[in-house]
């Protein structure tokens, strides 16, 4: 693969804090298909998620754009 699929460069990601969970630190899917709904994730050690709604953000962009250049 090209680039990395990773839940945290996802566009619909949005990361928040809601005090009711045991652990207040909230990844959840802002696409209309999972409103409001837990990011399936991973988050961590740079694995990637297989889910079908990920789209970068202008960061995972800019890192493609940068390695296509190379």
């Amino acid at each position: 693969m090209d680039y990395d699929r990773l839940a945290i460069d996802c566009r619909w990601l949005r990361r928040t804090i809601d005090s009711s969970r045991l652990d207040p630190y909230v990844m959840l899917c802002n696409h209309i298909i999972r409103e409001g709904k837990d990011c399936i994730g991973p988050f961590l050690e740079n694995l990637e998620t297989d889910c079908g709604l990920w789209d970068p953000n202008e960061t995972a962009r800019a890192r493609m754009a940068r390695r296509a250049s190379r």
